[in-house]
């Protein structure tokens, strides 16, 4: 049985488990609404609102439905106090749990954001009111440990990107607060690319009020990114910063088909200024193809080696570019390169600096196989126009086979058979400035020597020495016949008169009897058109090389067709002397739709042999060698010689006058004289 005592005792303790509650809550809803809602609102410069307070015996003070402008949103704030400090008047809890919490942050580019404002407020608040009670002693040494907030998301938003965390502990210290936290998540717009990323967990020192991350560990991540039609997962991805302005490193293992990359990361910012470096083993490329240029093929190329990007604080700062990297499986595929994909495997090195529309360039280094080349220099650009540029390239002392085989094995042509032992080396400069007047056109110079290669066996199929004999030619339409002396239509150059030589060389290759083979600064006038017409607008190749390409190449015009060019025109001029390079060829040459060589050609325009034509008649067929279907074809619907054809025969016959083919006299009577078609050549 309970005696009296023990059941007032117990009604007492009842009453107080429910009044003292009820009567703690009515006191602390009166404070809380006219003085510490006030008090927030003033420290923080945000509207708070709060719906209302509970309390109860065990020191817990419970905030519902609490409201910080537009920045915070929570269900509930529940603060463990003690009852004596509740009963002082004190406020000063050693736990806050925020349940349910809408917490929105808007991060500027600049990284400032709504919280730096709130934070900057709050805490020139706090040091105003510090410095109004300087003299007054502390009635608490109690001490906030730490924050739980659960239930909730707090979301950061970044401009393109969004950062959601959950389950958060925050432990205060001095300059800031210590932030642990369960999962992070990710996601972000970058350009053409989709970003998603998580953090299992992650623990960091951040300073207050500017929001600084001083420290961080972050672990068991993982990451996706997507662009068009090509996407690259990471695993084990972690975040570690081990101190104040320190590096932010970040290490994961890439996907590649089913095995693990390793990638590192490692990002420094001060300031304005940042710097990024990545390292990677074999790291899969194909992510990064749609941010690179039409053409670059990454769908399985591998990189290893490191890059790093470094800009400087300040607007209109350069970017530095540094690369030591060695690449397989990529491909170019354009077509002014080659007409089918060309490997970019090797080793490839550089250090360049971007920015004010040029890129320096004290260091670009290119190996592979027998290949080594090395570049510096600058380039100068106004949009993706390269207008300006001071550049040397350096071809080191290499195997001359192993310079073949440097090029891939189905672009290599007739050069693939080409047995030769040596070694070459070599230099080119080229400087020009397409926006100064006063600018000397394009300076190109070549120091190389290919004699120091020695061939050993021409390639069968591309042999010189069949140049200068009886052998099947294939001609631009498609159809093959045997050329050669006492074939067909065939004229030697001695039954030839000197103007109609004259006239070929005059118009094509002036210096064609000086040169071996190529014209430097030929090529520097037509490399100067080309720039200005953003297109292949001039040949500039000789006799000889025009001979190889009809004889041996087809009609692409790529840098690999070029180079097949070169080598087998040095070999022409190696093997051949000039009147059997220039018989060949005014033998083979197109002059008119499905018309081939001199012979040919004086029979269809003229209706009579090569050797009997005039200096005009001369000066017409060497006019129509830069097109000679476009030009017969315009003459045929004229029925005759057009204005735009005439004024090109006139400019052969000047070039005539100038080479010294024909005196003035004779060139003012040719410009005079009256070009007779055979009719059927002009349609009548």
């Amino acid at each position: 049985m309970i005696s009296r005592r023990e059941r007032h005792a117990l009604g007492a303790t009842c009453v107080l488990a429910v009044a003292v509650p009820l009567g703690l809550a009515r006191h602390l809803d009166v404070e809380v609404q006219d003085g510490l809602v006030p008090a927030l609102a003033r420290a923080t410069g945000q509207p708070v609102a709060v719906g209302g307070v509970e309390a109860d015996l065990t020191g817990t003070l419970r905030l519902r439905d609490v409201v910080v402008g537009d920045l915070l949103r929570a269900d509930a704030i529940e603060a463990a106090v003690s009852l004596d400090s509740i009963l002082a008047g004190e406020l000063a809890p050693d736990e806050i749990r925020v349940r349910g919490p809408r917490v929105r942050a808007h991060i500027a580019a600049d990284g400032s954001s709504d919280w730096h404002a709130l934070l900057a407020h709050t805490a020139a608040h706090v040091g105003r009111r510090r410095g109004d009670h300087a003299d007054r002693e502390p009635r608490s040494g109690r001490r906030l440990h730490r924050v739980v907030v659960s239930g909730g998301d707090l979301v950061a938003d970044l401009g393109g990107a969004r950062v959601t965390v959950r389950d958060v502990e925050l432990h205060p210290q001095a300059g800031g607060v210590r932030v642990v936290t369960g999962a992070v998540m990710l996601t972000a717009a970058v350009g053409p690319y989709q970003l998603r990323g998580e953090l299992s967990r992650v623990g960091a020192d951040v300073g207050l009020p500017r929001l600084t991350v001083d420290r961080v560990v972050a672990v068991g991540g993982r990451a996706e990114v997507r662009g068009p039609n090509v996407g690259m997962r990471a695993a084990a991805l972690d975040v570690v910063r081990d101190r104040a302005g320190g590096v932010w490193r970040v290490t994961a293992e890439v996907d590649d088909r089913g095995a693990p990359r390793r990638l590192e990361l490692a990002l420094q910012r001060t300031g304005g200024a940042i710097a990024l470096m990545v390292t990677g083993d074999h790291v899969p490329l194909a992510v990064v193809g749609p941010v690179l240029p039409a053409g670059l093929d990454l769908e399985r190329a591998h990189a290893s080696g490191t890059a790093t990007l470094a800009r400087a604080a300040g607007a209109g700062a350069p970017t530095l570019a540094r690369a030591d990297l060695t690449l397989d499986g990529a491909w170019i595929d354009h077509a002014a390169i080659a007409d089918a994909p060309l490997a970019l495997d090797g080793e490839l090195a550089f250090d360049v600096t971007i920015g004010g529309g040029r890129i320096d360039a004290r260091h670009l280094r290119l190996r592979r196989a027998g290949l080594d080349l090395t570049a510096s220099g600058w380039i100068r650009r106004a949009g993706r126009r390269v207008i300006a540029t001071d550049t040397t390239v350096t071809l080191a002392p290499g195997d001359c086979r192993g310079l073949i085989d440097a090029v891939p094995a189905p672009l290599r042509g007739p050069l693939d058979e080409l047995v030769v032992r040596g070694t070459l080396a070599g230099r080119a400069h080229l400087a020009f400035d397409l926006d100064d007047p006063g600018a000397d056109g394009v300076d190109l110079a070549l120091d190389l020597d290919p004699d120091t290669c020695v061939v050993v066996a021409d390639p069968p199929a591309a042999d010189p020495r069949t140049l200068a004999a009886a052998a099947e030619h294939t001609f631009p339409d498609g159809h093959r016949a045997m050329v050669g002396p006492g074939i067909g239509d065939w004229v030697s150059l001695d039954e030839l008169p000197a103007h109609l030589r004259g006239a070929f060389v005059a118009a094509e290759d002036a210096r064609f009897w000086d040169h071996d083979g190529f014209d430097l600064a030929q090529i520097a006038k037509s490399l100067e058109v080309d720039l200005r017409e953003r297109r292949f607008a001039r040949g500039g190749s000789t006799i000889s090389q025009q001979l190889v390409k009809n004889a041996f190449l087809d009609q692409r015009r790529t840098l690999v067709r070029k180079l097949q060019e070169a080598v087998l025109t040095w070999r022409l001029e190696a093997v051949l002397d000039k009147r059997a390079i220039l018989a060949r060829y005014l033998n083979v040459i197109e002059l008119g739709p499905g018309v081939f060589g001199i012979g040919a050609a004086a029979r269809h325009w003229f209706g009579k042999p090569a050797e009997k034509l005039g200096v005009r008649e001369a000066a017409f067929l060497a006019a129509l060698t830069p097109a000679p279907r476009t030009i017969g074809g315009r003459v045929l619907r004229h029925r005759g010689l057009d204005p735009e054809t005439a004024e090109r025969v006139a400019v052969v016959l000047r070039a005539m006058r100038r080479a010294g083919v024909i005196d003035p006299d004779t060139a003012r009577a040719a410009a005079a004289d009256h070009l007779t078609f055979r009719p059927a050549a002009i349609g009548r």
